[in-house]
């Protein structure tokens, strides 16, 4: 039986179930937040970390004190305990219901650095990160089409406001797509395999293939995703402007000036601030080495002339906007993206695909496993979002 030790400084045992991966999807926790929040223990580390060593279950080897990685042989079948002078062995045993948890938290902690700025990068962009319990989910619907366009107005004593704003659920409910991947583990190799190198692996295919759903997001929120009814930027009235028709002057295609930039970033600047732009590196260069952008002189501001600074009052546009520089090859050319990043972008997570993963694994005692992951993303307020094209 797995145990820790309290604050208190007694040893606690633990009776570990599988349901318990149910129960911590049901509260839109992972295993090991469920298992931290239930039984709390701080001053000799968190509990979970306690319950794995209590079962043997060391992810990482330390030469230093003669410690090394567990076998998958050691996870999957368990250390045998006396009792009463014989020796027993549990038929699920605690150990493999842990196994799961500790790969996913490993991995976490291995991700490659360099394969994570897509993903990490992302992450910044996201407004509302939700997690949800289910595998079905019904995407809320804004609706600020009432009288007023979305305005406050006055109204008489003891009366009720005018609805500016009703939000419904969709009447589609859409499933949340399952990924997945497996592991399979040969009776020959299960001694010779450390949970070290299985996580290794494990770790490099998941950092790679958030690399991609990273790109596959930014992609699907330009040209829209009809698996969750998210249509393309381009349907909007007005969403698409050409470079062109802030600035005249701009008579070839992939050019951009200081003017069309700045006009761009201040169009529609009392609904949104654009904070963050989207777009493939020459568009990135576009913006850069764009017509008539100011460079710093070496004129003395402080000098004794007849002269005044001009300071704008009520700037339209941030004072730093950052670009994601997409490599997806299926970017359309000459594009730029710009949105809010503070009500952009929506990801629904799901947890019941992990729990269902976890169950199987465990209850079966098979030397297979599955990793599930479902997740969506979506626009969250189109409001947010403008696109540039330098094109003609």
């Amino acid at each position: 039986m797995a145990a820790f030790i309290d604050d208190a400084g007694q040893t606690q045992q633990v009776t570990l179930d599988v349901s318990m991966y149910r129960v911590a999807a049901d509260n839109n926790l992972s295993f090991e937040q469920y298992v931290n929040r239930q039984f709390p223990a701080s001053a000799n580390g968190n509990t979970f970390d306690q319950l794995l060593a209590s079962e043997g279950i060391f992810v990482r080897g330390d030469r230093s004190i003669g410690l090394r990685s567990a076998s998958m042989d050691e996870v999957l079948n368990g250390r045998p305990r006396m009792e009463a002078g014989v020796i027993v062995k549990d038929a699920v045993p605690t150990s493999r219901i842990l196994f799961p948890a500790a790969i996913l938290a490993a991995v976490e902690d291995k991700l490659v650095a360099d394969l994570e700025m897509n993903p990490n990068a992302f992450d910044r962009l996201v407004a509302l990160d939700e997690t949800i319990s289910n595998d079905r989910w019904e995407r809320p619907i804004l609706n600020f089409s009432k009288p007023e366009a979305a305005r406050s107005q006055a109204i008489s004593q003891l009366s009720l406001p005018t609805s500016m704003l009703t939000i419904t659920a969709s009447q589609i409910s859409r499933a949340i797509p399952t990924r997945s991947i497996g592991m399979e583990v040969s009776d020959q190799a299960l001694r010779g395999t450390s949970l070290d190198l299985v996580t290794l692996a494990l770790a490099r295919q998941r950092a790679t293939e958030r690399n991609e759903r990273a790109n596959e997001y930014i992609l699907s929120l330009l040209n829209g995703d009809n698996d969750i009814g998210m249509g393309a930027l381009s349907a909007i009235a007005n969403k698409v402007k050409k470079a062109n028709t802030f600035d005249t002057s701009i008579a070839t295609a992939g050019v951009l000036t200081q003017k069309a930039w700045m006009a761009f970033l201040i169009n529609n600047a009392t609904r949104r601030t654009i904070t963050h732009v989207i777009t493939d590196l020459a568009g990135a260069l576009a913006i850069e080495q764009r017509t008539g952008k100011p460079i710093i002189t070496n004129d003395n501001a402080n000098s004794p002339r007849v002269n005044t600074e001009m300071v704008v009052m009520n700037p339209l546009w941030p004072q730093n906007v950052q670009i994601f520089i997409t490599t997806d090859p299926l970017w359309p050319a000459n594009t730029i993206v710009g949105l809010d990043a503070r009500y952009g972008i929506h990801r629904v997570n799901s947890v019941w695909a992990a729990y269902e993963a976890v169950e199987q694994f465990v209850l079966k005692r098979s030397t297979a496993m599955r990793f599930d992951s479902g997740e969506v993303v979506e626009r969250l307020f189109d409001d947010a979002f403008d696109v540039l094209e330098l094109k003609l």
